[in-house]
């Protein structure tokens, strides 16, 4: 039975299931496709070429099927079309494909939480985490079980691979691949997502295999095609051959790591003291400081 709050506006034209409930104040526009036991709790609006999969909640303040934020919009769009089971927390924004016959998409048991944002185009896996004011550029693709920290923001045409986790305030300007972990600070790679990985109940030998493909890609040195050309000689099944497919898709780039400089001991010379005495400066006499290396870039991400 549908429960439809005396305050709430619902387009007669929207295709309603059973078990919906729709809080006050909130808008349903035309052509809106809302599945069974979904919830909207207050002041939400899904916009017309939206359509909502089974189960899922939206909360206060969310816009779901706003226009893309485009300057020349065409006159037909297409639309959204977001799984099942999802949460979208308050104040969460989703726009609408910019051309008809294409959609936004989200996938199943996903979390956007509170100010997170999908423009337009955008394609979001599965069981994909949107953290506190995340936001996702125009044609961004995110894959299944990627977690984005909070405030981070991906430019638009960027891939995040699945089980890939963003650090928060994070600038994701190229791809970042599968199974990777980046640093909020600098945006780029520190390492395997080892803690995603064990909680997918990834098996040990596809953990190796992954830090094995890891040590391929960003230490030895290869160049872009070397390295996709190794990748699939010797990772041909499996987990890590997602890399090698992953790699072959892009078009921006790829998220380089960021390594951990050796340190070397400079020594510094005694000074001498300006002052009238003439004498030396002790304080600086063989005196030690750490000073880090410079940094190389891989060559093959």
């Amino acid at each position: 039975m549908k429960k439809i709050h005396p305050s709430a506006i619902v387009n007669p034209t929207a295709r309603l299931a059973e078990n919906v409930e729709i809080g006050p104040y909130c808008i349903v526009e035309s052509g809106v496709q809302i599945a069974a036991g979904c919830r909207l709790v207050a002041h939400a609006t899904i916009r017309t070429g939206t359509a909502l999969g089974r189960d899922t909640t939206v909360c206060e303040g969310t816009v779901i099927g706003g226009l893309p934020q485009h300057t020349d919009p065409p006159a037909k769009l297409g639309g959204i079309v977001i799984g099942e089971r999802n949460v979208i927390r308050e104040h969460v924004t989703v726009h609408r494909a910019m051309h008809q016959g294409q959609n936004t998409t989200i996938g199943d048991d996903c979390l956007l939480m509170v100010g997170s944002h999908v423009a337009h185009d955008c394609h979001v896996g599965s069981h994909v985490i949107l953290t506190n004011g995340s936001m996702l550029g125009g044609h961004v693709e995110i894959g299944d079980r990627a977690c984005l920290g909070g405030n981070s923001a991906v430019h638009q045409f960027c891939r995040v691979g699945r089980l890939a986790m963003v650090g928060g305030c994070t600038k994701v300007v190229q791809d970042v691949p599968p199974f990777l972990l980046t640093d909020g600070a600098t945006a780029l790679v520190v390492g395997l997502n080892r803690v995603g990985l064990r909680r997918t109940d990834f098996t040990r030998d596809e953990i190796l295999s992954l830090k094995a493909a890891y040590r391929l890609i960003y230490r030895e040195g290869l160049s872009f095609r070397e390295t996709i050309s190794s990748l699939q000689e010797q990772f041909p099944i499996g987990v890590a051959a997602e890399f090698a497919e992953f790699f072959e898709g892009g078009q921006r780039g790829f998220v380089q790591e960021r390594r951990s400089p050796p340190r070397v001991a400079l020594r510094i010379h005694p000074g001498i003291n300006d002052g009238v005495d003439g004498k030396d400066d002790q304080a600086t006499s063989g005196q030690l400081i750490q000073q880090p290396a410079r940094v190389q870039a891989p060559n093959a991400a």
